[in-house]
């Protein structure tokens, strides 16, 4: 963080909005003599970590004299030992000291959290918020806290309403899993994250100044940030260019302070359960009443109908006999999990470091879930006259393993079979067919999971990375900084799966093919390298120009490398030294990349009495991973803005605005997340097409030379008001043009190759988000605080100029899913056919045409927009309170308009065919469906086991509202500290989705549970 150049700027805004002030305390000879010949009272002021700060205002209180510190934090101002000097900074608690004489005063402002998000952090360059253009969010620490202590990612999801983490209705709460995130909704095509390998609609990441990965943030201690910037529109992230169209998230971790030796504790403990509000399962004897319906034990001969009803009187046995098994408790576990964070910090105003630990346990909700992260940093920054050194190394590890047998699995079992025998032994088949005379052979393979469970099968993996970032400093005059920074990065990720010979999976497997094991091994390096020159200036007093011009590098390297081996002896052999041989067709694969890249850019600000303000940015890029005629694009933003609180129509008239601005912006910014190889046509070596002249070579992708970059023109109009410190709004429109979109698309076989990467038309995503905070108490001097807060956001987008070029998605889509690609469509939109309901006559369902007549035949030609995924509005409801040490916050999650494919209808009531009878459905599938004529159903007829088409009838709307985060805090009173001899200590207790009401009954989380929970969280400064 560049906080000289940020603490210039201040300074030189403070001049320009309070040039009275500053005339006073520097040029007023003859209004005071008495004044005058007062002792000159010298200082210099810093912040906890050591670090001057210019344009901090100094008051004397007694002889009403002001003063400010200069760029390297020093004042002097007329007075008398022992007079009370208030100060006060913008981002810096406000504070009053004594005067003292003799000798230059040291004076530490420490950070406040209400006032730091007045600074935007882009990790290149630092600006006060009051004369930022562009549209972004900022929180420190102490909000990201207030919101959650699980991760990052989730506290933003709370905080900022234009972010949003997409729910994983299958994974649910797996520890081991990356959510799908977006800010402002997609800028490139929905549904292709496979064919590109990596999310092409995922915001960029920057740690400390460079680029990071999804995971590495999700795995970083909360107890290590210092604060969050999420940039949101082209003049906040057009300093990075062509990677910034999705957005920009910029954390800065905590710097070492200066002074004494200082130790800080935090630690967590968090207790969580699953969420199985939404399972609606049948129990026994409405499983075995719905198959006898269903026809399951009817035969179209007597020896077929006999067996059949031998096996339903075995069945209505168990039951009878009080056999009614709760499979869903039996794969899950209280999730018991720590964190815990260590950090040693001191030095002077020279040389100062820190060094930490970190230990994350993750037990997942499932049995055999777990992610154990931990890790070690150095933080060393030494300052020695115009130059200072910054270092920060990280050294990170994972172990983890998840679950072999799906949540699904469990959800499946019937509940008429007991899960063990009488002596407790569990039995590889729940039900199996039996062969001799007078034993029916009616039943069915139905395999046990807890036996499957019980096997030596695994999967696991575990990840190592180390980091190391170096930051040079240089200012040769006040002005000017120049700066320098390099990052090194290494990584290590592997995956092992075994599935042993003894699980049902292999059942019709011949023996030489029982049990599998897979090894997925990946290594990355990576490098990055900046040079910048930073300017800042006040010219007379009203002219504030900023000015950065600077230029980076970055090269990523990668290997991959796996193999699948088959054929296991036995389950207590787990290692691949025992298979038997690979797969049919198989062999080990490998691969390697590079991917480098190159830019230049310049960002330029103009701020005119701090009224008018202008923000200018041009960015040269260079990459390879477009094609080879396209390696260099140019992108470019510009932001405009007005600060009406300084204008003297509203100053001189009214008092009640502490800002009021308006602000706009226009830029370009692109997206390069679209893998390393996809513009390239590449190769692939053939060891069965060998000839004189070596091994052959088949194409594996078909690239294009003019390939051109996807680029994203960005409108956004804002406001930001705050008046009498209590209300503050903050409201955005925006409007995303990506032209041209990057996408797959099918070419003729005869090249080699199926599909290919291709520029094809337009998406145009337009909405608008805000926040609205209102302190309904609010006393500084009673350290009293409650705000209540809404943030809300809306956003629609639709694909233009695709024209058929995506018709290969839409067959292959066709029977899968939804999801279709059609120009005027929306990415979100639900197709499908319209549906009048069941025929109460027949229970056959009736149709709806594009020409709105009805029929029984259902054709996809008669496909339309049925819903929008994308809710009409979303946001959070909050209520922040403080007084003295106590605090408290929870904050409500709502979600209106939106609509969603009800899977949990579609395969657990209807769609149910003679093989998924084995398993066990939802309740609905018995009491909801059409049995006799006259029947007025949702569903179709109780035997019907054919494929049931995806309809409208299966669309619901999906209107929501969650507890999504509950916190008490109290921090100890200092007086109690000072007698235990402790510095300060915290405890804070949470509640994370505690509560969820929604509008539609669909099961969450089908492979993994959704869950709930609880902790404590306790810090501790020595």
């Amino acid at each position: 963080m560049k906080r000289k150049e940020l603490h210039l700027i201040l300074l030189l805004l403070f001049l320009l909005l309070f040039p009275s002030q500053w005339a006073m305390a520097q040029t007023d000879t003859g209004n005071d003599k008495k004044a005058d010949q007062a002792v000159i009272i010298t200082g210099v002021i810093s912040d906890a970590e050591g670090e001057p700060l210019p344009g901090v205002t100094i008051r004397n209180i007694k002889n009403k004299r002001t003063a400010l510190t200069n760029v390297n934090g020093e004042f002097s101002i007329p007075g008398a030992k022992g007079e009370t000097l208030a100060i006060s900074y913008i981002g810096k608690k406000p504070m009053q000291v004594k005067a003292s004489t003799g000798r230059r005063m040291k004076i530490t402002m420490e950070d406040d959290a209400e006032s730091i998000s007045e600074v935007v952090v882009t990790g290149i360059y630092s600006r006060n918020k009051e004369s930022f253009t562009g549209s972004a969010s900022s929180f420190s620490a102490e909000e990201l806290k207030m919101a959650g202590n699980t991760n990052l990612i989730q506290s933003l999801k709370t905080l900022d309403p234009a972010f949003t983490v997409l729910e994983n209705n299958q994974f649910g709460s797996d520890p081991n899993r990356l959510p799908d995130l977006e800010i402002r909704g997609k800028s490139s095509i929905v549904g292709l994250k496979e064919q590109f390998g990596q999310d092409p609609n995922q915001p960029l990441f920057i740690l400390d100044g460079f680029e990071t990965t999804l995971q590495t943030i999700m795995d970083l201690s909360m107890d290590r940030i210092a604060s969050v910037n999420i940039l949101k529109d082209a003049a906040s992230t057009a300093i990075y260019g062509s990677k910034a169209a999705n957005g920009v998230i910029v954390v800065e971790t905590k710097a070492p302070e200066m002074g004494k030796l200082k130790l800080t504790y935090n630690g967590s403990f968090n207790y969580s359960w699953a969420d199985l509000t939404d399972y609606n399962l049948m129990n026994a004897s409405e499983k075995l009443e719905f198959e006898r319906l269903a026809g399951n034990f009817e035969s179209y001969t007597a020896d077929g109908e006999e067996r059949a009803r031998i096996r339903y009187n075995m069945l209505l046995g168990n039951v009878q006999r009080g056999v009614d098994t709760y499979w869903l408790s039996e794969p899950l576990q209280k999730g018991l999990n720590q964190r815990h964070n260590l950090y040693v910090q001191g030095g002077s105003d020279e040389l100062r470091f820190g060094i930490g630990v970190n230990y994350n346990r993750i037990d997942g909700v499932m049995k055999d879930s777990k992610r154990d992260v931990g890790g070690g940093y150095l933080d060393i920054t030494y300052r020695t006259g115009k130059l200072r050194f910054t270092n920060k190394m990280t050294v990170d590890f994972t172990d983890l393993t998840n679950p072999v047998v799906s949540f699904s699995d469990y959800a499946g079992a019937n509940p008429y079979y007991p899960k063990r025998n009488d002596d407790g032994s569990i039995d590889q088949w729940l039900e199996a067919p039996k062969t001799g005379v007078n034993v029916t052979s009616a039943s069915p393979y139905v395999s046990n999971p807890l036996w499957n469970a019980a096997q030596n099968s695994y999967n696991k993996g575990n990840s190592w990375s180390v980091r190391n970032s170096l930051n040079l400093e240089y200012r040769p005059i006040e002005e000017v900084m120049i700066r320098g920074r390099v990052s090194v990065s290494k990584s290590t990720n592997e995956t092992e799966e075994f599935l042993s010979p003894s699980d049902t999976r292999f059942n019709q497997e011949e023996l030489l093919k029982k049990g599998s094991y897979s090894n997925q091994r990946s290594d990355g390096f990576d490098y990055d390298g900046d040079l910048s020159v930073t300017f800042g200036k006040l010219f007379a007093r009203k002219h504030q120009v900023n000015a950065v011009v600077g230029a980076s590098i970055r090269e990523s390297k990668g290997k991959d490398k796996g193999f699948t081996a088959q054929g296991f002896p036995e389950g207590n052999f787990t290692t691949p030294g025992f298979a038997n041989r690979y797969p049919e067709g198989g062999k080990p694969s490998y691969s390697d990349y590079t991917s480098r890249s190159a830019n230049f850019y310049f960002n330029g600000g103009y701020a005119f009495m701090n009224k008018y303000l202008l923000d200018a940015n041009i960015r040269m890029d260079g990459t390879s991973v477009f094609g080879s005629n396209k390696h260099f694009t140019t992108t470019w933003a510009f932001g405009v803005g007005w600060n009406l609180a300084y204008e003297d129509f509203i100053r001189n008239h009214t008092g009640i605005f502490n800002m009021l601005k308006i602000r706009g912006s226009i830029g370009n910014p692109g997206n390069q997340s679209f893998g390393a190889f996809n513009a390239i046509t590449t190769y692939k070596y053939n060891n069965w097409m060998l000839n004189n002249f070596g091994t052959g070579v088949l194409i594996d992708a078909f690239g294009d030379p003019n390939l051109e970059w996807q680029k994203t023109i960005d409108l956004n109009a804002g406001i930001d008001v705050s008046m009498w410190n209590r209300f503050h709004l903050n409201f955005d429109i925006y409007r995303k043009n990506t032209d041209p979109l990057l996408a797959q698309i099918g070419i003729p076989l005869s090249v080699g190759t199926a599909q290919r990467l291709a520029n094809i038309g337009q998406q145009i995503n337009e909405g608008y988000s805000g926040t609205v905070r209102y302190a309904i108490l609010y006393n500084p001097k009673k350290s009293l605080n409650w705000t209540i807060s809404l943030s809300f956001a809306h956003n629609t987008s639709e694909y233009r100029k695709i024209g058929n070029r995506l018709n290969q998605f839409n067959n292959e889509n066709i029977s899968k899913s939804l999801t279709r690609y059609y120009d005027g469509g929306s990415p979100t939109a639900i197709w499908a056919v319209r549906s009048a309901g069941i025929d109460p006559a027949t229970g056959k369902e009736v149709f709806i045409t594009k020409d709105n007549t009805y029929t029984f035949q259902h054709s996809y030609d008669q496909e339309v927009v049925v819903g929008d995924t994308r809710p009409d509005l979303e946001g959070v409801i909050g209520n922040t309170l403080y007084w003295k040490g106590f605090s408290a916050s929870i904050y409500c999650r709502y979600s209106l308009g939106g609509h969603m494919f009800n899977s949990t209808l579609y395969n657990k009531v209807e769609n149910i065919s003679t093989t998924a009878l084995q398993s066990n459905q939802d309740k609905r599938a018995l009491y909801d469906r059409w049995q006799k004529p006259g029947d007025i159903a949702q569903f179709r007829g109780i035997r019907e086991t054919d494929v049931t088409p995806m309809s409208s009838r299966f669309v619901q709307k999906n209107d929501y509202f969650t507890i999504e985060s509950v916190r008490l805090g109290w921090e100890l009173p200092t007086r109690w500290m000072d007698t235990i001899g402790f510095q300060g200590i915290s405890l804070s207790a949470y509640m994370n989705e505690i509560a969820r009401w929604s509008t539609i009954k669909d099961e969450r989380g089908t492979s993994y549970p959704f869950a709930r929970s609880v902790s404590l969280a306790v810090g501790i400064n020595f």
